[in-house]
């Protein structure tokens, strides 16, 4: 049987509402209209398009399996990894002049050998700040363990510490935790003990140990190193650089139990620099100054990271196999349980925020752009009249469809959709951009 890929973050739990008819397990939506750059209403580009998109990103011309000619492109122009590194990552990550993804910049992408050495590499850690790690990408934190006290028998892993200054100048510590701790102190006023340990290939290590400077309270995941100016300095560097925060962004969220990689051979959706390409994953689009990738781009970097899991295909040369592929297969198809359909989850957003009377509805729609359904997809698909180098929806990369910088509001020409209501909710901007993650299929 097929395995489908589990995608973190993509695979949607839509709440019930009313939409039409009765309740179905949709988006709750808001109650505004949308509109267009000249006042009329909108959700999308505005303006009307007598263009074709038959370019390399956009709908292919008079096909009736559009997903097949992606993966026919990404065949002929992108054979081997060889072919890949030079007309996509060369053109889209580190051009030349070396401004982007060089020597001096993680991940270096900038040749073909420096790109395979990020296969199995730990993603988005090289942030200068903490707070802009993705969850996804967050290490598995090092655990913390009492040495005297009541709580002997509790471990928990280690969230992050916050070492603080305050008013009066005196510095504080304290380590937040995962789980709260059950117990009280044996003896109020009498600190106790904690050892930090992390589980490796050779078994369970001892990072360092904080002695008798530990205060808390039962129920509390956080604890309070107390005095802690005059601790050895073996202790503060323990504390300031040494331990493994499992919750680096402090976001509540803990993602090593299944953690992204920055390139994970075998498994696309869960390589973050794929998932960074397609703006899937929380950061600003890439590529920053150049040309998206298209439809089969994103094809043939999806396959040539599933054919990594075997020895033979993390060499330079490479070939991609495209008839072994999941994702390509998978390409252009909305699984069941997403939450990102397009007749079940994204045309009932259309309906109730852009294809209404006045906007973009059926009778003289505002700048010709018709989105009720029977319409909708058929005009989604064609380029963009405001910006025409970029589709308004480019299948398998959100990053590279106008449809989600309109709804989103950056770079794009004109005003941002829905002009004079309310934004699109992050979940409903999620729903549009996991439809198109999957190919944006007609379903």
């Amino acid at each position: 049987m097929k395995r489908r890929w589990k995608r973190l973050g993509l695979l949607l739990t839509v709440s019930a509402c009313t939409v039409g008819s009765g309740p179905d397990g949709r988006f709750a939506v808001g109650d505004g209209d949308a509109s267009d750059s000249s006042g009329a209403a909108a959700n999308t580009d505005p303006g009307p398009t007598d263009g074709d998109g038959g370019s390399s990103t956009g709908e292919p011309d008079g096909s009736e399996d559009p997903a097949a000619e992606y993966i026919e492109e990404a065949k002929r122009e992108f054979p081997t990894y060889l072919d890949l590194h030079e007309k996509v990552v060369t053109r889209s990550c580190s051009p030349a002049g070396g401004v982007c993804h060089n020597e001096k910049e993680y991940p270096d992408l900038h040749t073909p050998q420096t790109m395979l050495a990020q296969l199995e590499a730990p993603c988005n850690l090289a942030e200068a700040d903490p707070l802009n790690l993705f969850s996804g990408c967050e290490p598995v934190g090092d655990r913390l363990r009492f040495t005297t006290g009541g709580n002997l028998m509790f471990t928990t892993e280690v969230a992050y510490v916050d070492i603080n200054t305050d008013m009066m100048g005196v510095v504080h510590a304290v380590v937040y935790l995962r789980d709260p701790i059950p117990n009280a102190m044996d003896m109020p006023g009498q600190f106790e003990s904690i050892a930090i340990e992390r589980e490796t290939t050779a078994g369970m290590l001892t990072v360092g140990a904080v002695d008798n400077a530990i205060s808390y309270a039962p129920g509390v995941d956080a604890l309070e190193v107390n005095d802690y100016p005059n601790l050895p300095t073996a202790v503060k560097t323990l504390l300031e650089t040494e331990i493994r925060a499992g919750d680096p962004n402090r976001d509540g969220e803990f993602g090593g139990e299944d953690p992204y990689r920055l390139l994970l051979p075998g498994n696309p959706w869960k390589s973050y620099l794929l998932q960074r390409l397609q703006g899937n994953v929380p950061g600003s689009p890439m590529p920053l100054a150049n040309q998206p990738l298209s439809s089969a781009e994103i094809i043939a970097i999806a396959c040539w990271i599933e054919g990594a899991s075997e020895p033979e295909g993390q060499g330079p040369y490479a070939s991609i196999d495209y008839a072994g592929c999941q994702y390509a297969a998978e390409f252009g198809e909305t699984p069941t349980d997403s939450g990102s359909k397009f007749s079940e989850h994204v045309q009932p957003i259309l309906d109730v925020r852009c294809a209404t009377a006045g906007c973009h509805g059926e009778l003289a729609p505002a700048a010709g752009l018709d989105l009720t359904q029977g319409s909708s997809y058929d005009n989604l698909m064609l380029p963009s009249s405001q910006n025409p180098d970029v589709p308004r929806v480019t299948p398998g990369n959100p990053t590279n469809s106008y449809l989600i910088t309109k709804l989103t509001g950056n770079g794009i020409s004109g005003m941002q959709m829905p002009l004079g209501a309310l934004p699109l909710t992050a979940n409903e901007i999620e729903v549009i951009r996991a439809w198109i993650s999957y190919g944006a299929p007609d379903d």
